[in-house]
């Protein structure tokens, strides 16, 4: 029980999900109660059935007694089933409603943290722990609420038959109370070594999945195969464990009360010898000491059982606390003017700033080219431009506004980009393009002209399917279906982060007309390695060490930066 007592939080919470619920728990619990009020009753008559029926000879006795017990019987299953059927209806939105809530959390996490993890962690984490959570529902953790007033109807009912005897059942409780406690605080450690492994394993395994091109081409699959058998190898010792002291705690409470009852029987036995109790009697107050035993073992074991889920809720909440990204709603509408970095500086580890103290202006509908070599804080300036990530001092302005105080979702309406990686999902190129949203037919085709697509779109359709992340795409294809969904969201803020690395000659001759002629009324930022976009733009930002500078043109930047080797 001391599982429970230093994890008083987390069983807070467990009780807050099921409030949700109340009505139908106080219906269940009811059911409960008159389940347990037969139960009491049920003793009786199979005393007066060994007494009055079998011992006595009245046979109409017995056969009235027996219909009696029959009706009750099937009068408390009936009332079972409809009490299982609220219980499983109260299980399955419980486990709707903690999905519901971690989705659209994840949905909503700061950015930085899926760069610590990888989505089958994710998955694995959240199920597991959303699983063992929605086991509060289980029907045993109902049962035990009520087996206090059934502890204490069999006590009264033991005490009736016989004072001596009921003094020996007493002394059982804190032997099990013992016994219990132990199981339950190795429980306690098992399943959080069950859970780490589980993490670690699913971590590594989606790092294998996303490199097995790798794998494959470096010969890495024996030592793979090692980690693989290391990492299972865990967590079935561990659910081993589990399961093991999940037998030892079975076999030990039944070898306990075995021992209670076999005394019973040799101390009962010597009294019915006496004829102090009936034959009956002995048979009631063996009854009524499973109505004691077996739900001190039951309520015991709630700790048992806890120590299984507590970790689950832990670490289910420690998720649910991370931070989100601020949607809430204000008061000051973005408007589309110049960009200003305002002496930033941001690191994504601290006393490791990739930008230190950066000013630079990025005129409205101006082409500007942002320059520099690997690490030096291209796409660092982009994740921050789009909010995906905080700056550690200065401002980033949009005409004299800091774009923090723009409702976020509001301010991202003004910004489209096409990403050296980009994303596609697994569906057709049309959905990909217009992101399931109703598009003109003559803006799409429109988009699909500019971007390239055409002759591909004239071969396969737009029906065509593109794969789990466009796999059945080329690299220059992907890109330009990046292109024509950002054409599509005519936006005034056009970013291409790298957008050209992966298309041919006549594709990059594309996107420089498009930056000449269709975006001139936009604000269009480019991290491009490209000498054609560098020579026709009207601002360059070069990045150098943390710091940058600015270049109204080619020539001036290369007539200045003369030693310095551009990566391009």
């Amino acid at each position: 029980m001391g599982c429970v007592m230093n994890n008083r939080d987390e069983i807070k919470k467990l009780i807050n999900l099921l409030k949700l619920y109340t009505k139908t728990i106080i219906f269940i619990i009811i059911c409960l109660f008159i389940s347990v009020g037969i139960n009491m009753l049920l003793p009786l008559l199979t005393k007066d059935i060994m007494d009055k029926g079998f011992i006595a000879g009245n046979y109409k006795e017995l056969i009235k007694l027996v219909i009696i017990a029959i009706a009750l019987y099937i009068f408390d299953s009936g009332i079972d089933i409809l009490k299982e059927k609220k219980r499983i209806d109260i299980a399955a939105k419980l486990q709707y409603q903690l999905t519901e809530q971690s989705y659209k959390h994840l949905m909503n996490l700061k950015i930085h943290y899926f760069s610590k993890s990888n989505y089958t962690e994710f998955f694995s984490n959240i199920s597991v722990d959303i699983n063992k959570i929605t086991s509060i529902t289980d029907e045993n953790v109902f049962f035990a609420i009520t087996q206090i007033f059934n502890i204490l109807g069999g006590i009264v009912g033991l005490f009736i038959i016989n004072v001596k005897l009921t003094l020996l059942v007493l002394v059982f409780i804190p032997i099990k109370y013992y016994i219990t406690k132990y199981f339950v605080k190795q429980n306690g450690k098992n399943m959080s070594e069950y859970i780490k492994a589980n993490q670690e394993y699913a971590n590594w395994f989606g790092n294998t999945i996303g490199g097995v091109r790798e794998i494959r081409l470096f010969g890495m699959g024996k030592y793979e195969d090692k980690v693989f058998a290391k990492k299972q190898n865990r967590i079935i010792n561990s659910q081993r464990r589990i399961n093991l002291l999940s037998k030892w705690n079975i076999v030990t409470d039944s070898v306990v009360i075995e021992m209670l009852i076999m005394a019973l029987y040799i101390i009962g036995g010597s009294y019915v010898i006496k004829q102090e109790l009936s034959v009956g009697s002995i048979f009631a107050f063996i009854t009524y000491v499973s109505y004691v035993t077996g739900p001190i073992s039951l309520i015991l074991n709630i700790g048992y059982f806890l120590s299984g889920i507590i970790p689950s809720t832990k670490r289910y909440y420690e998720f649910m606390d991370l931070e989100e990204e601020n949607y809430s709603e204000s008061p000051s509408k973005p408007v589309f003017e110049n960009i200003n970095f305002d002496k930033v500086s941001f690191g994504y580890e601290k006393n490791n700033n990739v930008l230190d103290d950066v000013s630079f202006c990025i005129p409205k509908r101006s082409k500007t080219v942002i320059i520099g070599n690997n690490g030096s804080g291209k796409s660092t300036i982009i994740e921050l431009l789009l909010r995906m990530y905080d700056i550690q001092q200065g401002e980033i302005l949009m005409g004299e506004k800091n774009i923090k105080t723009f409702n976020l979702k509001d301010y991202r309406e003004l910004i489209s980009i096409v990403s050296q990686e980009i994303y596609l999902f697994n569906d057709s190129i049309l959905n990909n393009i217009c992101l399931y949203r109703n598009v003109s037919e003559q803006k799409l085709m429109e988009a699909i002209r500019d971007s390239g697509l055409e002759e591909f779109i004239n071969e396969k359709s737009l029906n065509y399917i593109v794969g789990e992340n466009g796999a059945m795409l080329s690299g220059g294809q992907k890109q330009k279906i990046a292109i024509a969904r950002a054409l599509i969201q005519d936006k005034p803020i056009l970013i291409f982060d790298e957008a050209t690395s992966n298309v041919d000659t006549s594709s990059k001759t594309i996107v420089n007309n498009l930056v000449k002629n269709k975006l001139r009324e936009k604000t269009v930022i480019t991290i491009t390695h490209s000498l054609e976009l560098i020579k026709d733009v009207d601002n360059i930002i070069l990045l150098n060490e943390n710091k940058v500078k600015e270049y109204s043109s080619y020539n001036e930047l290369i007539e200045e930066n003369k030693n310095y080797k551009f990566a391009i």
